[in-house]
């Protein structure tokens, strides 16, 4: 009893020394001319000597590379609005290696932080410096930026505030633990590469967000094969973008596991800059889409496991649900793609513009396992043809993996499945808006199969809705 009375009144103690450290009192300026690096991060490092918060007043201050400390909440008040230097040469390098890695806020093996407030944190990357390209370009990302990296920290608080116009990716949380993001609004629509938010971390709760970005806007990742990313909770928010909507990976090294998403509206992003897919693909029915709505990959040797996705509303989506176990590390001579299994996709209404339908594929000897499609209800675009119906697939085992990966036409109309052990569909409805003489469902190499309370409408055979080709 006594050491838990010391204990308490040590935390109370604590809790009274926390400050408040207004920026403006260490010499920042709101005149968004003044380089505030030095300014803004001494008082970080005098914040956290006591802990509290590093406040952020109304008006505009430019600032290089800023570094978390322990114990630090950056606060930016309403009107505030924190923006990052449009030169390389305020971003220092934080990996030296082949490919450099730079971040406007960095947190690096720290505990206890935190970004709050109503204001706004600006990435600037439409600087003309930052305009390199893609990042699969022959220039790489040049080291662009991201917004907001995290790595090795715990304990961390990203509540409400705006994020846009990042370089890179916005935000990326790399092997963090405990992490909650709520309420926050991204908009990145300024170059390429413009992620919404990528996690590859441990205890994770994202909610009540809203992003709109031109890549990826929720992106789970995994980038070192002893260390998946796991325990992932995300729920009610809505998504815009020009990618996909839901992706897990593409790096996926350790694979996915105990992952559960609800309550997501996708559709498309509010501005397209870049894609215009209409364009640049075929088979397209509208000027923006979302390339796949909930897009699954494991190609890089990973285990994904036990994987939830619940009550997603998508509109303006090529491909709905995209599953795919892949493995490019084929190219490396790793032989084995890991695993894909206890997938559940449940209450799902879409709306596709593509000839590209949902599809389920794993490997030659590699099966997707356990797979549940639920309650799901998707209106395409229909117009397949006979022709399309008798296209073959090729397995494309170390392709890039996206919706287009098998080419532009997927032979089935509603579901096309192959390389899969294990496969519940029930209580499911395609429906096209145009006339589609495609099969609705083609299995290709898939066992264990069980089908109930099937619907169609707009295909050339309503009746026989599952057609075995193998």
């Amino acid at each position: 009893m006594k050491f838990l009375t010391v204990l308490l009144l040590s935390c109370s103690f604590l809790k009274g020394i926390a400050q408040d450290y207004n920026i403006q009192k260490f010499g920042a300026k709101a005149d968004d001319k003044t380089m505030n690096t030095a300014a803004i991060q001494a008082a970080i490092n005098s914040c956290s000597k006591t802990g509290g918060r590093v406040v952020i007043p109304e008006g505009t201050y430019l600032s290089g590379t800023l570094y978390f400390k322990d114990n630090v909440t950056l606060h930016l008040m309403p009107g505030a609005i924190l923006k990052g230097s449009p030169d390389f040469k305020d971003y220092p390098d934080l990996a030296p290696g082949k490919k450099p890695v730079r971040a406007f806020i960095y947190a690096s093996a720290v505990h206890n932080i935190g970004i709050t407030g109503k204001g706004t944190i600006n990435g600037n990357g439409q600087s003309q410096e930052f305009q390199l390209g893609d990042d699969s370009g022959p220039k790489g990302n040049g080291g662009r930026p991201v917004l907001l990296l995290m790595k090795g920290s715990k304990d961390i608080d990203i509540f409400n505030v705006r994020m846009e116009n990042s370089a890179f990716w916005m935000q990326n949380y790399v092997d963090c633990e405990n992490l909650h993001v709520k309420g926050i609004t991204v908009y990145n629509h300024v170059n390429w590469n413009n992620d919404g938010i990528d996690i590859d971390s441990k205890n994770v709760l994202i909610e009540d967000c809203v992003i709109d970005s031109d890549d990826d806007a929720l992106c789970l990742k995994s980038h070192d094969a002893d260390r998946p990313c796991e325990n992932v909770t995300i729920r009610n928010c809505i998504i815009s973008s020009n990618c996909n909507g839901i992706k897990f990976g593409t790096a996926s090294l350790g694979g996915f596991r105990n992952i559960n998403i609800s309550n997501i509206t996708i559709h498309e992003a509010s501005i397209d800059r870049i894609r215009n897919w209409q364009k640049n693909m075929k088979h397209i029915g509208q000027p923006k889409t979302v390339i796949g709505g909930i897009a699954i990959e494991n190609v890089d040797g990973g285990k994904t496991d036990n994987i939830t996705i619940s009550n997603i509303f998508m509109t303006n989506v090529q491909t709905p649900i995209f599953i795919k176990l892949g493995n490019r590390g084929l190219t490396r001579g790793v032989k084995d793609p890991g695993h894909l299994r206890n997938v559940s996709v449940t209450n799902v209404t879409a709306e596709s513009y593509s000839k590209m339908t949902s599809h389920i594929t794993g490997l030659p000897g590699y099966d997707v396992e356990n797979v549940q499609l639920n309650n799901i209800r998707i209106l395409s675009m229909g117009t397949g043809t006979r022709e399309d119906a008798q296209i073959k697939l090729p397995e494309n085992p170390t392709t890039y993996p996206e919706n287009r990966m098998f080419g532009y036409i997927i032979p089935a109309g509603g579901l096309f499945v192959r390389h899969v052990n294990g496969l519940i569909v029930q209580n499911c409805s395609w429906l096209t808006r145009e006339k589609d003489d495609r099969p609705v469902i083609i299995l290709d190499d898939v066992k264990e199969t069980s089908f109930t309370l099937l619907r169609a409408a707009g295909f050339d055979d309503e009746r026989n809705l599952v057609k075995r080709i193998n």
